[in-house]
């Protein structure tokens, strides 16, 4: 392990989930890189959070916890920022920052592993890869490529209109901290990650991924991304898609095909999580499949789009109906998989 020189902060808002905080924090303090600020931001939970919270507080000087009002996690992880902004000066805010979600939990070497990665490749952001935790003992490793790769941020920016290996999501990556100086998660909105992604990966001079699994994202069928219940912030994810790849096709006009390829995606899932809902909006279905087929061509033609976009728009081609049944028939052979199988049977490393 490298030298402990460097003050990591850890961001954690927590809402609502005392059934896993525990063992998420216990991740945290049992870390091999010991150099943490780790910032528990109760967001105006009306369990046992904040008691929780506040007992870990006492027991260890390197948590932190803050109190707030129930406003989302978006502005839960700025109250964890606008702490480090406002209350300490720049020589006593830290190195860098990562983000924990309250229900996942972390490998003992998480940050030691990124940490490392960042160094030795003399990089501003690290990405790990994670587990998708489905029970105790089935936990699946969706990218077993743990090579490590070098992006600039011109090619971190076309992975994320991809899909590809640097993603989207805020957790599993270590930040230098300076880069949110200027950058808060939009408050009020459930896709905050897409949100800032691309302008977050626009202050690195380079990005370093590396695949091997040392988050634990724990799947929940109740989670925003997963509900079976429609809500119309789930149009909020058009939203975000169309900021990021307007924002791409103006500053990056060489992206701008990898940009299209977000256009699209963002209307296919959205429309899988209609189906999956068993909602039906045909104005908003007319719409999305729209630009879906002013797109799609460019999509069938791009090496680099996913094979499923590529399905999907040409299952949309035949219609919306054939659509729905694909989909229905791909989903349920897709949760039969992870029901049936073993997974990968692993244990932290």
């Amino acid at each position: 392990m490298k030298e402990n020189s460097f003050l990591i902060n850890m961001i954690v808002p927590v809402h609502n989930v005392e059934q896993y905080i525990s063992k998420c924090i216990d991740s945290i303090l049992a870390q091999t890189y010991t150099n943490l600020r780790i910032i528990l931001v109760d967001d105006g939970s009306s369990d046992k959070c904040p008691e929780i919270c506040d007992r870990y507080a006492r027991r260890d000087t390197r948590v932190k916890v803050i109190h707030c009002l129930n406003n989302g996690q978006a502005a839960a992880r700025n109250r964890g920022l606008d702490l480090l902004h406002d209350r300490y000066p720049p020589e006593s805010r830290g190195d860098y920052v990562a983000f924990v979600d309250a229900d996942d939990y972390i490998a003992p070497d998480y940050i030691e592993f990124l940490h490392n990665l960042i160094v030795d490749n003399n990089a501003d952001i690290a990405q790990c890869g994670h587990y998708v935790v489905f029970s105790e003992t089935r936990m699946v490793d969706k990218n077993r490529d743990h090579n490590t790769t070098v992006l600039n941020k011109t090619q971190a920016i076309e992975s994320l209109c991809y899909n590809g290996i640097y993603d989207i999501t805020a957790c599993s990556k270590l930040y230098r901290v300076d880069i949110f100086n200027n950058i808060r998660f939009p408050e009020g909105y459930l896709y905050e990650d897409t949100a800032v992604c691309y302008l977050v990966a626009e202050k690195a001079k380079s990005i370093v991924v590396n695949m091997t699994p040392k988050y634990y994202y724990i799947q929940r069928y109740n989670s925003t991304a997963n509900s079976v219940l429609w809500q119309e912030y789930k149009y909020q994810f058009l939203a975000a898609g169309d900021e990021m790849a307007n924002y791409i096709s103006e500053h990056y006009p060489e992206l701008t095909k990898a940009a299209n390829v977000k256009r699209v995606f963002v209307r296919l899932s959205t429309l899988s999580q209609m189906v999956n809902c068993n909602h039906y909006d045909k104005e908003r279905i007319a719409e999305m499949t729209q630009v879906i087929k002013k797109y799609g061509r460019d999509v069938l033609r791009d090496g680099k789009a996913a094979k499923r976009d590529k399905l999907g728009v040409m299952a949309l081609s035949l219609g919306f109906p054939f659509y729905r049944t694909a989909w229905k028939l791909y989903y349920r052979i897709v949760r039969r998989q992870q029901s049936n199988s073993k997974g990968s049977l692993c244990k932290q490393q």
